[in-house]
């Protein structure tokens, strides 16, 4: 299963149980892990929770650099901020 379909399972499942929810919010590479789902050493995804109105979050990641790891075909390192999914 791709990542990515992945990911959705777990949104669904969040949205679905809040046990669940309450887990991924508190210890998101926990349960990333127990999806399968690589997690390259020395980073730590935060979940949160974006709201319809009020808060919306973006996250600007940080300029890649050319020694960090590559993590895919898509030439996304370890600093990309983005997990793949």
């Amino acid at each position: 299963m791709k990542e990515q379909e992945t990911w959705l399972k777990i949104i669904t499942k969040a949205w679905e149980e809040e046990d669940f929810k309450a887990r991924l919010l508190a210890n998101a590479n926990e349960v990333l892990k127990e999806y399968h789902i690589d997690i390259p050493d020395g980073v730590t995804y935060q979940v949160v929770e974006d709201q319809v109105v009020g808060t919306r979050y973006l996250v600007l990641p940080p300029k890649s650099s050319d020694e960090a790891p590559v993590i895919d075909g898509f030439k996304r390192n370890v600093q990309s901020g983005d997990p793949g999914f």
